[in-house]
């Protein structure tokens, strides 16, 4: 393709984009969109679109122009944002019937060979379909069937913590990644150096690299057609690599859950209840059993991100460990429960969840909402909210033992589109707190002089906002302590 095609190519896409802008106008009937940044004319916003750290800037927007609901015009492409738990249960909750598609992101999830995940999935029958398999298999009652992998899971954490407590960044991941292999697959990962967790872990990586870069890919999907050199798809390169790797993501666990059902060697899982159901395994019936159970491959990474936010909280905030490790010696825990719910909404694990897409016009609070609108529910503003939560900026779990005995779902996502995995990702996030309070301390790393190092709240801009590595120090409580841990897997 020359050049001039190219350049043609671009032309035409964003005249057809100005021209969508101005047809939305046309349909407004007189009422405006929700306050946001001056536009300029034809790219809109879209040089004021943050580089990073995305939901501080749309809260600082919402402050700045006195609103809870954004608009951003970027090359035609309009942005709704939504700043409040109020609006965000108005219309993503209420109004679900027309807040419940994706964004097209076709040619991003086809590129990478992710075009499996019912995360990104348009709403639909094939979404619906995969959501029905989520909620059989993960619901309360089923969830609270994968408790005993969840403490097994834990115990191998805290033999790792004895033996490197300096890894702890990714014995954590280790130990999320084990949960869902056995609940997943029925695969017992090894104590360290697990293939499959691997795997995992490159998979969201790609998924988290692969967002970032192929942000406008998926506002300007017809630049597809562009070679790598062009600005935005400079990740076309890297993307047969990814392809195969998100592909084996798929495959390989899978035929391992396989083969262990044809051994006889299978546990109960996802995978052998979803098989055991189907009327023989077809094509199709193998599919949407790889991705269902692939899907639970990336959310595992939500729990580590809250596990990891834990232990900077207990390096910042040490009466919190305090307490709590003095109400787990009494074994009365109400105010671990409400230190895990401040984890979560301290550093929410993913702090704008994944873009919904409205399906038709809508209006609210006097404003005009384009149908094909990009919908961000910013769960950082929610949880930061200094109406619901006083000083949002500090560790307090002491604020959920009052009124709030609850942290809000907004860590969740909203309406259909809610995390289906939630109520195992809760189970395992108070297992591993539960389990790590009990069995050690958690301290700042100390300096030449002996003076505590404090790390900053330094966090990643990912689809996930893991907290950049910190240095801490982890030592068993007691003894007593250090021995159980040992004992604890023989």
């Amino acid at each position: 393709m020359s050049d001039v095609v190219l350049v043609d190519l671009l032309v035409v896409a964003l005249a057809f984009l100005a021209f969508s802008t101005l047809y939305s106008r046309g349909k407004q009937k007189q009422l405006p969109f929700p306050p946001g940044p001056k536009r300029l004319p034809v790219v809109g916003n879209l040089f004021d679109m943050p580089a990073g750290s995305d939901w501080i800037t749309y809260t600082r927007w919402g402050k700045l122009y006195g609103s809870d609901v954004l608009h951003v015009d970027v090359v035609g492409m309009h942005v709704v944002v939504l700043n409040s738990v109020k609006a965000a249960n108005e219309l993503l909750e209420k109004r679900s019937s027309v807040y419940s598609d994706r964004p097209a992101m076709k040619a991003f999830t086809t590129l990478i060979s992710i075009d499996w995940s019912a995360a990104l999935e348009p709403y639909g029958t094939r979404w619906r379909g995969w959501r029905k398999s989520f909620h059989e298999n993960l619901h309360p009652a089923a969830a609270s069937e994968y408790h005993p992998l969840e403490v097994k899971a834990a115990r191998v954490l805290l033999r790792n913590l004895l033996e490197a407590p300096e890894g702890f960044y990714e014995h954590l991941r280790h130990m999320t990644g084990r949960i869902i292999l056995s609940v997943a697959y029925g695969i017992d990962a090894k104590e360290s150096d697990d293939y499959f967790i691997s795997l995992a872990k490159q998979a969201l990586d790609i998924v988290a690299t692969a967002t970032e870069k192929g942000r406008l890919l998926n506002l300007i999907p017809a630049l597809i057609h562009f070679p790598s050199w062009f600005p935005g798809v400079g990740f076309k390169k890297e993307a047969a690599s990814w392809a195969r790797s998100m592909k084996a993501i798929v495959d390989e666990p899978y035929a391992a859950a396989r083969k262990l059902m044809n051994n006889g060697d299978a546990t109960p899982c996802v995978a052998s209840t979803m098989i055991s159901k189907l009327d023989g395994v077809t094509p199709e019936g193998e599919s949407h059993v790889k991705a269902v159970t692939a899907e639970m491959c990336l959310g595992k990474d939500q729990t580590a991100s809250a596990l990891q936010s834990f232990v900077l909280a207990m390096v910042l905030y040490p009466e919190a460990q305090q307490k709590a490790q003095e109400e787990i010696d009494a074994a009365s825990l109400p105010y671990l429960s409400a230190l895990c719910q401040e984890v979560l909404r301290w550093h929410p694990v993913a702090p704008l969840g994944i873009p919904h897409r409205l399906t038709s016009d809508d209006v609210y609070d006097g404003h005009f909402l384009p149908a094909g609108s990009t919908v961000i529910a910013n769960a950082w503003a929610m949880l930061h909210d200094e109406t619901l939560f006083p000083e949002p900026e500090k560790f307090k779990p002491e604020r959920f033992l009052g009124p709030m005995t609850k942290c809000p779902d907004a860590a969740f996502g909203f309406g259909r589109r809610t995390c289906p995995g939630r109520f195992m990702a809760r189970s395992s996030l108070w297992i591993g707190v539960a389990s790590i309070l009990a069995a050690f301390k958690i301290s700042p790393k100390l300096d030449e002089h002996g003076q505590p190092i404090l790390p900053e709240e330094k966090f990643d801009t990912g689809l996930i906002a893991f907290p950049a590595p910190f240095p801490c120090d982890i030592h068993p409580r007691t003894r007593n302590a250090e021995k159980l841990v040992r004992d604890s897997l023989i």
